[in-house]
């Protein structure tokens, strides 16, 4: 979300923000077939996608704080989606003869659905799920359902819930139940708190903007969503959400607001305690119904410490002390991360693995490096969802910008091991967005495909005969390591695209998932090179993230890797041969496939 936009919001969050007739499209305009296969009138080829060098210049674009965050702009009718990788349906949905109420197990991940959408309010669920989709996610507002409070009996159209009644919006009821069936995953963004419930603080926001807030009580947040973890469990008739967004960019005042700002200092512990209120309470009222269930802390792209300024017009907090604030103050529970790496300027394509401290696609794997090095032994903190998240395609930017970047943030994110969801926002344009030069859809507000569209329904597509994968997806479920030489640089080997400057060298295949009998790689930032380390501490360098996995021992066609040094230089590059070309070897990475 980002702060211009931001008087806008609360209109934007009722429904019918969105007209039918810029929500649907002609049957011809659909890209799913009867098979569940893009059309081929609807597909652009390779050629005509931009190349890297089309990619807009950061000088040549606004700076992204001056942009709405779009992650509001959808109505909670505008059912969105989070994909955190999809299961069959048996894994998401009981029998109607099973009478067992033991909650359901969270769906297994599979790198080839990480791909979902945001659908704003879409018509055609086949078109979704039918091209691949493993999740979508939801806007889900507190102060809808719950406008003022009303003790239990409640009204055939309500839900009880801890002697409380919540108001159920057929439509959004309906979404639930329709992903469901169709084996995505649902992510629900829980957030906007209603008038009753904040009243204690100084809240100072922009008009219609009060929703966000600080709930007075986190108990009544959690009591919230503690009600939809119950009846979105897949067991009580009306679908399943199996991830939970514990209100949304949490880094920033604009959209948590604890009484500061616009001209009143933030203060760290206030805001850090008030969030921690909401994700304990929530934490253990979803857990109680759902306890395989994902709880995800929302932030935005502003990550690394410089991005500390809680006394700014527009405060602040990076994500790297959002994350130990709340880690500090949850005790036991589990955390995962909801991120969202939209591009260093929202109206600009671009984006380089130089962006830090700002974490976007170019370099997504910062956050993923970080919690590995930050909590080694908290495995469950070192998965990541990417629930928001998009590229502009008009001006400054393009279409044909907006494809190409897409396919090179697929490969940057199938090239992570640890990120197991990308939720694309949004499906189509929004006017208001538009009127402000954003047009991040895959297609048009006139519902017309872009070639993004094409790009993201057919870049995992493990599921025709044959097989159609591109941008990253033919890799799996391998990362592709690559050595690459700047020779004013020195080397460096990613599993995610290389700076511009850098020439490939060679490279090999690595095993995305931690196998028994392999050993996770990371790579670290040296000056302007990079090295790779079997640590996740990264050496006490910056933490650029994990490449994969390396076998222990050798096998069938497996060759040895070896980090190498270059005294002369400084430089270390990565060698299948156990002399590192005539320089020096540091240590021995394990074994790898020829890639």
């Amino acid at each position: 979300m980002h702060w211009f936009l931001a008087p806008l919001l609360l209109l934007l969050a009722c429904p019918q923000s969105i007209d039918d007739d810029d929500a649907t499209v002609d049957d011809d305009d659909l890209t799913a077939d009867d098979d569940d296969v893009v059309d081929d009138d609807d597909v652009v080829d390779d050629d005509d996608a931009a190349d890297d060098d089309d990619v807009a210049d950061d000088d040549d674009v606004a700076d992204d704080d001056d942009m709405a965050d779009d992650d509001d702009v959808a109505d909670d009718d505008d059912v969105t989606v989070d994909d955190d990788d999809a299961v069959d349906d048996d894994d998401t949905t009981p029998d109607d003869d099973d009478d067992d109420d033991t909650p359901l197990p969270y769906p297994a991940h599979d790198p080839y659905l990480l791909k979902g959408v945001q659908p704003d309010v879409w018509p055609d669920y086949d078109e979704v799920a039918g091209n691949h989709a493993g999740r979508v996610s939801m806007n889900l507002v507190w102060a809808f359902w719950e406008p003022s409070v009303q003790a239990a009996p409640c009204a055939s159209n309500q839900q009880e819930h801890d002697n409380r009644c919540f108001t159920i919006d057929a439509a959004v009821d309906a979404a639930i139940n329709e992903w469901t069936a169709r084996g995505v995953h649902v992510t629900a963004i829980v957030y906007g708190v209603p008038a009753w419930a904040r009243t204690a603080l100084p809240c100072n926001t922009a008009p219609g903007m009060d929703i966000f807030c600080a709930p007075d009580d986190a108990a009544d947040y959690g009591r919230f969503a503690g009600m939809l973890a119950a009846r979105y469990d897949g067991l009580s008739g009306p679908g399943r959400v199996v991830d939970f967004v514990i209100h949304n960019e949490v880094n920033s005042n604009t959209w948590f607001n604890v009484g500061c700002g616009a001209g009143t200092p933030c203060d760290t512990t206030t805001w850090l305690d008030a969030y921690a209120a909401s994700f304990n309470a929530a934490h253990d009222a979803i857990s109680a119904s759902q306890p395989d269930a994902r709880i995800l802390v929302s932030l935005d792209h502003h990550f690394g410490t410089a991005y500390d300024t809680p006394a700014a017009a527009n405060p602040l907090l990076s994500g790297e002390t959002l994350l130990l604030g709340l880690d500090a103050r949850s005790g036991s529970r589990p955390w995962r991360v909801a991120f969202h790496p939209y591009p260093p300027n929202l109206l600009a394509p671009a984006f380089s693995p130089s962006d830090y401290p700002k974490v976007t696609f170019g370099n997504v794997g910062v956050i993923a490096g970080w919690l590995r090095a930050t909590f080694p032994s908290q495995p469950e903190r070192h998965e990541v969802h990417l629930t928001e998240q998009g590229i502009n395609a008009i001006a400054p930017s393009s279409e044909a910008e907006q494809a190409a970047q897409l396919c090179a943030a697929f490969r940057n994110i199938t090239g992570t091991p640890g990120i197991v969801s990308f939720l694309y926002h949004r499906m189509s344009d929004h006017p208001v967005e538009v009127a402000q030069g954003l047009g991040l859809g895959l297609r048009r507000a006139d519902g017309t495909a872009r070639p993004a569209w094409s790009t993201w329904a057919l870049a995992n597509r493990n599921d025709l005969g044959p097989v159609q994968l591109d941008c990253g997806f033919e890799h799996l479920p391998f990362t592709r390591l690559v050595r690459g030489f700047d020779a004013a640089a020195g080397h460096r080997a990613s599993s995610r695209d290389l700076p511009a400057s850098f020439t490939e060298e060679q490279s090999w295949l690595l095993e995305r998932e931690e196998l028994p009998g392999t050993t996770l790689l990371y790579e670290c930032e040296v000056g302007d090179h990079s090295l790779l380390s079997t640590a996740a501490s990264c050496e006490g360098l910056l933490p650029l993230g994990p490449v994969g996995s390396t076998h222990d021992a050798t096998g069938p066609n497996l060759v040895e890797l070896f980090r190498c040094y270059v005294p002369s230089s400084g430089d270390h590059f990565v060698s299948p041969d156990p002399a590192c070309e005539g320089q020096t070897v540091e240590s021995g990475l394990g074994f790898a496939y020829p890639g």
